[in-house]
């Protein structure tokens, strides 16, 4: 389990050198699941905007804060250019799948389209990126939403305000938010955090900025309690050992 948070402080680690750091987490508004590490690579490729998949991750460091990525930078050099001030449109997204030979993730009842975990298909089977999709049917809706654009939305129970949005929590297996964090608003007598799992969501207002959870500010002030972000980490580590 990681925070978004901290995952934004990491380095990206070209097979050759690095290639920048983490600048945004793009996550889709179906499943949740981070679909593309936004890379800030201003000092080495300026004006481009370069998006990893986690198709793409071979290892997290977490010692030394970096993810090492499977690519050379002269491959992600050649990739499909996407501006940094335009949207990612589906175009975009089919040019880097093609590209890269990664998964079509909204095609398949799955997280990553026809498998859970993220994964490149081999271009030299029948089951490659560019022809699975044929294979599949049941194509799934989305909109990429951007992690730091989310943080701070306003989180609401059936009853009134809890608070807002102060961090995520991926799980990295399979790389889906799991947990959203919650800072509690000035109703509740102490400043604490709150973890729900994203099931709990009932509806995401992304003009607005308002997330609804399927939960009563009663039932809030009945859980569990955390005073730092750490905190939460190191429960998760006590309860999976």
């Amino acid at each position: 389990m990681f925070l978004t948070s901290e995952l934004k402080n990491y380095k990206i680690h070209a097979s050759d050198g690095v290639m920048g750091k983490v600048k945004d987490l793009y996550f889709d508004d179906n499943k949740w699941a981070i679909r593309y590490a936004v890379v800030d690579t201003r000092k080495w490729l300026p004006g481009r905007r370069v998006l990893m998949s986690p198709a793409s991750f071979r290892a997290l460091n977490e010692r030394e804060k970096h993810v090492e990525v499977k690519h050379d930078k002269e491959v992600i050099r050649n990739s499909p250019t996407i501006p940094e001030e335009n949207a990612v449109t589906k175009d975009d997204e089919n040019s880097l799948i093609s590209y890269y030979g990664w998964a079509r993730y909204w095609a398949g009842s799955m997280i990553w389209g026809v498998v859970d975990q993220p994964m490149t298909f081999p271009r030299s089977t029948n089951d490659s990126s560019d022809n699975y999709e044929n294979h599949v049917s049941d194509w799934q809706t989305y909109n990429l939403r951007s992690e730091d654009e989310t943080i701070g939305f306003k989180v609401h129970a059936n009853d009134g305000k809890i608070g807002h949005i102060a961090d995520l929590i991926v799980d990295t297996n399979y790389w889906k938010v799991s947990y959203v964090i919650v800072q509690n608003s000035e109703k509740f007598i102490e400043e604490a955090y709150f973890i729900f799992p994203i099931e709990k969501i009932q509806q995401v207002d992304w003009f607005e900025k308002d997330m609804y959870l399927n939960t009563s500010l009663s039932d809030v002030k009945l859980k569990k309690e955390y005073y730092t972000k750490t905190s939460i980490l190191e429960s998760f580590e006590i309860i999976q050992n």
